[in-house]
């Protein structure tokens, strides 16, 4: 029986509200006066594995405090709102929720704070919630941000198509900032043929762009939003019998590995959040909140005062054929 399985059990035979954890993922001394935790969806995708862990990790040992992971491994939003209550219902020192996965999370944020909890949101707002502050990327230029990539690739024009996870607010944001960007400065040469919803998962991806490859063959360009889109995109065109650049590729970063389609051709740009960040300045937003001591003409935060922030964007990074070698030679990958 999974570690997961066996803790809810436990929780409804004790009757006590526990948290829905990703796995034993315990950052910081074991005697840490303070936890903090950080939620999300799919908490063990690879890709927050190889970064956000590393924050994790990184704040923990500075502020000598716990930080512990928690959500489900799967794509579950109800789980994932489950997780957010669950862990809120203990009252730890603070929560970090990876927001842009579905709005419907605005409601457990604003238990969390109304609980007394102090709670922000990183990578992907959700600006009506009650939360402190927004810690990441700016969507809407991360889809600009592919949108100039690919049309500097493409200057006579073509027909273009996005993947992403179209549900989650983040990437309607990216899509947004995709399609103005097209509109306003494409001179009318692009069309913009479909956006396709690839639920975050490889395999999906790879399905959704092989049917896209059929039914337009003279596809020009595909956008990918999520981690996942860009393999998945990049697996179709291969299987496919394309060549490198005969379709340009714009993406998420995913896994080290994955900046090998830029190296050679797959990719055209890879847009990198600064995910190490995210959690990093999230604990740092509420390590500071609970402790800065800092007021607003008087006011602390309990009584209506700011001492944080509303929001920190932590920027991006495009990977392209012009620097991937020194980001594959950081990463020691061959």
């Amino acid at each position: 029986m999974r570690f997961t399985t066996r803790l809810a059990l436990l929780g409804l035979l004790l009757g006590a509200a526990v948290p829905a954890l990703a796995q034993e993922s315990n950052f910081g001394p074991r005697d840490a006066k303070e936890t903090y935790y950080w939620v999300s969806n799919k908490a063990n995708l690879p890709l927050f594995v190889q970064y956000d862990y590393v924050g994790m990790k990184r704040v923990a040992e500075e502020l000598k405090v716990q930080v512990r992971v928690a959500g489900p491994t799967d794509f579950d939003i109800p789980g994932f709102i489950a997780a957010v209550e669950q862990v809120c219902a203990q009252k730890p020192a603070g929560v970090s929720v990876v927001g842009g996965w579905d709005p419907s999370l605005t409601e457990a944020i604003n238990k969390c704070v109304e609980m007394g909890v102090p709670t922000v949101v990183d990578d992907g707002d959700l600006p009506l919630s009650k939360r402190l502050s927004y810690i990441g990327t700016n969507w809407t230029k991360i889809g600009e941000a592919q949108a100039r990539a690919m049309m500097a690739k493409l200057p006579g024009g073509g027909k273009l198509a996005m993947t992403s996870i179209i549900n989650a607010d983040n990437m309607r944001e990216a899509v947004r900032g995709f399609t103005a960007y097209v509109e306003a400065n494409g001179k009318g040469k692009y069309k913009i043929v479909a956006s396709e919803d690839d639920n975050g998962d490889a395999a999906k991806a790879a399905q959704v762009t092989s049917a896209l490859l059929a039914a337009n063959p003279d596809i020009a360009g595909i956008a990918g939003f999520d981690s996942e889109s860009g393999a998945g995109i990049v697996r179709a065109l291969q299987e496919g019998g394309k060549k490198p650049g005969e379709v340009v590729v714009t993406a998420m970063e995913q896994t080290p590995d994955f900046f090998k389609t830029a190296r050679d051709g797959w990719a055209e740009g890879i847009v990198v959040q600064n995910r190490e960040l995210f959690i990093y300045y999230a604990v740092k937003t509420l390590y500071d909140y609970n402790h800065n001591g800092l007021k607003t003409s008087g006011l602390t935060g309990a009584n209506g005062g700011v001492p944080v922030p509303p929001s920190v964007d932590t920027g991006v990074l495009v990977v392209n054929k012009a620097n991937v070698g020194k980001v594959l030679t950081a990463l020691n990958v061959k």
